[in-house]
């Protein structure tokens, strides 16, 4: 009850005429229990440093066993939820007078079930110091005719003092109760939470050779090893491609591969491919690792199977074969990341576009022009020009990169029409993103879109073919440029 400590007090270098040390901040607490305690909010100072004046530090082992990031924007302690978004975890608040106007002060609020897990893995009690006082205008002198310890159900206990009509004090502490057992928490930790929910999906129950309803539970599914009637683990689910869609628009957020999908540091979807008939399929045990909001929106676009997992897919997934699969885009990404920094001639102007190119999943004209915009922004604008241009005989400022790729094909031996030929797929590419993303779309870029479509049967498909003519045109470029005869 006679505690003495507050938020100022920091850890600190003591030192007397034959010795030094490093004392805690509560080792002058008055309390040999509170000594040995931990203080979890520190409120610090740096003179001459005006944004520093007066700033909060939290004890940096809960930082980090919760694994919390101070951000400056939200003035607040953050980490990334089941979901992927930032939620805050600890946040400084500005008080405020009733008008909103001056800031008189400031509260330092903690998520109340992060502060009693952490009390509970570190087997420690969590207290709440407080003291409350109240003068009137006349008040002079503490002259108390009450002054008593009083207790509040078995949680709290405090010092009362009151001066009648003039002034009363309340100081004490309370200790925080747990509402949850040490095995709740261990249970949370190591993912055994009973109150999971699970969604239903349409799919190919094919050990007993039906399409129907499945729970993505584990109690629904077995093993192969198990005998059993429930329908494998590796029971498919089939999904319009729109379902990728969400994934594309966040690259932020989400993480998009060609066969997987993660969403920072909260769940991630280890396979999904395309089938032949262009709908999206994965496997009932993945899907279950998703958190449940993110379930329901897969069940959203599940629907009946209009064919078979693809090709690929089976050989990796079920024969564990490694796919020969021949994948343009794929193709093109592993030649260019051989090309970054080995070569004068290209560059990798920035990750991020390795990740935002992808294949069309979907009928949208917009999806199309997207990526049709990032493939030139990951291919096109990578050649060097300015190194491209000293290999050049044409002097021309207004020639740029493929023309100038063009002018030293032919410095290196490949006659007009040959060189015009291997160029053809970036000049179309280009010139398609010009026309669609690059101006304001009108009729030209409607007539391109339907010209793809009826060539090729699909927007993806034009894709697929364009990026295997880009893929086989920068292979020839390399051996050009590489070994020059």
């Amino acid at each position: 009850m006679g505690w003495s400590a507050n938020s100022w007090d920091s850890w600190s270098i003591w030192a007397s005429h034959d010795a030094v040390g490093i004392e805690s901040p509560l080792a002058n607490a008055g309390s040999k229990t509170l000594a040995r305690g931990e203080q979890l909010v520190f409120i610090r100072n740096f003179e001459g440093v005006p944004e520093r004046r007066r700033y909060c530090e939290i004890l940096q082992r809960f930082v980090h066993s919760l694994g919390l990031h101070y951000l400056k924007a939200r003035d607040a302690w953050c980490r990334l939820d089941r979901h992927g978004d930032i939620e805050d975890i600890i946040k400084v608040v500005r008080i405020n007078n009733g008008d909103n106007s001056e800031s008189i002060g400031k509260m330092v609020l903690f998520d109340r079930a992060e502060l009693l897990k952490y009390s509970t893995l570190t087997e420690a009690v969590l207290l709440r110091m407080f003291d409350f006082a109240y003068t009137d205008p006349n008040f002079t002198s503490w002259n108390p005719t009450v002054q008593d310890e009083r207790t509040y159900g078995d949680t709290i206990r405090y010092r009362y003092s009151r001066n009648p009509g003039a002034a009363a004090y309340a100081r004490g502490i309370e200790i925080v109760p747990f509402v949850r057992s040490r095995q709740a928490i261990i249970n949370e930790i190591l993912g055994r939470d009973d109150s999971k929910q699970y969604a239903s999906f349409i799919a190919v129950d094919w050990k007993n050779e039906r399409i129907e309803e499945i729970s993505c539970s584990p109690e629904a599914t077995a093993n192969y090893f198990k005998k059993s009637d429930k329908p494998f683990d590796t029971t498919p689910a089939f999904f319009r491609p729109e379902v990728l869609l969400k994934y594309k628009g966040d690259r932020e957020k989400y993480s998009l591969d060609h066969r997987s999908v993660g969403c920072r540091g909260a769940w991630y979807l280890k396979t999904f491919d395309i089938n032949a008939e262009g709908q999206v399929h994965t496997y009932l045990v993945y899907l279950r690792a998703l958190p449940y909001e993110e379930q329901l929106h897969w069940k959203q676009y599940n629907e009946q199977p209009k064919g078979w997992i693809s090709k690929r897919a089976f050989r990796t997934d079920f024969q564990g074969e490694r796919s020969d699969y021949y994948d343009p885009l794929i193709a093109l990404k592993l030649n260019l990341e051989s090309l970054d920094s080995n070569v004068p001639w290209w560059r990798l102007r920035n990750q991020a576009l390795m990740d935002k190119a992808h294949y069309p999943v979907t009928s949208s004209p917009d999806e199309w022009e997207d990526e049709i915009l990032h493939l030139d922004q990951l291919l096109v604008e990578g050649f060097e020009e300015k190194w491209l241009r000293t290999r050049s005989a044409n002097p021309d400022l207004r020639i740029h990169s493929l023309g100038l790729l063009e002018e030293c094909l032919r410095q290196y031996g490949f006659d007009g029409e040959r060189a015009r030929e291997i160029l053809k797929p970036l000049r179309d590419l280009h010139e398609l993103r010009s026309k669609v993303k690059g101006h304001a779309p009108g009729a030209g870029a409607e007539k391109l879109r339907r010209n793809a479509i009826e060539m090729h049967g699909s927007l993806r498909e034009h894709y697929w073919k364009l990026a295997q003519k880009c893929e086989e045109s920068l292979k020839q470029i390399t051996l050009a440029l590489n070994d020059p005869c």
